[in-house]
């Protein structure tokens, strides 16, 4: 892969919004450092409550933010859905944390790839439009390599 370990100096902040209730303050949800580390922590967060388990969008927006920038996942929901399944299956509920229910190897290759694309300057949309491209988990799965090829 082009940079094994993609970094930025500084912590992160993941911020949530209710987009149900627009009174309701934006609030810090878990901090951390390392861009891959936030990154695990967005993506588990957008996939299990943003992407609903029955395909619907939840109330819930997630972005990362730290004093460079602020990411947010962007890209067709079709691919969305479909990864949101590779994740995280039928599950609607948390007992352990988003990050702990989640497939682990996927997750961290997702995490790993986008915070890769990120210092490309570039978002998301390249991971889920391979997610509606592609048959299957395993095929997503080596796709996402070739996203990050040099």
């Amino acid at each position: 892969m082009a940079q094994a370990n993609p970094t930025f100096t500084g912590t992160w902040a993941i911020w949530y919004q209710d987009t149900f209730d627009q009174d309701s303050p934006p609030s810090v949800e878990v901090r951390g450092e390392g861009l891959v580390n936030g990154m695990v922590e967005l993506w588990a967060r957008y996939l299990f409550e943003t992407v609903q388990a029955d395909g619907q969008r939840g109330f819930s927006h997630f972005h990362l933010r730290w004093e460079q920038a602020k990411i947010d996942i962007q890209g067709d929901w079709q691919g969305a859905r479909r990864l949101r399944w590779w994740m995280f299956g039928e599950k609607t509920e948390s007992f352990s944390g988003y990050v702990q229910e989640a497939d682990t190897e996927l997750l961290n290759q997702v995490a790993h790839t986008h915070a890769i694309l990120i210092t490309r300057q570039q978002t998301a949309e390249p991971i889920l439009a391979l997610a509606v491209k592609v048959v299957n988990r395993t095929a997503f799965k080596d796709g996402l390599k070739n996203l990050v090829l040099p």
